[in-house]
């Protein structure tokens, strides 16, 4: 268990801006299905919400290593 723990100590800076990025296509794309309503657009408002959340609570709740910014 320590272990895991352990991979979340610190996450690189450079997983933050994917996550920012990730963040802001998942959200748009929940956006347009939602407005779209087209085929399974309750499903695809669901997987898109629920990526945009998990990138969302990463970004405000991970611990990002920004040592190389101290050289």
């Amino acid at each position: 268990m320590n272990q895991f723990a352990n991979s979340f100590a610190a996450i690189p800076s450079w997983v933050g801006v994917i996550l920012l990025i990730l963040f802001v296509v998942s959200g748009r794309l929940f956006k347009d299905a939602w407005k779209g309503q087209g085929a399974m657009w309750k499903l695809r408002c669901w997987v898109f919400g629920l990526i945009a959340f998990a990138s969302f609570a990463m970004m405000v709740f991970g611990v990002f290593d920004f040592s190389w910014a101290s050289r």
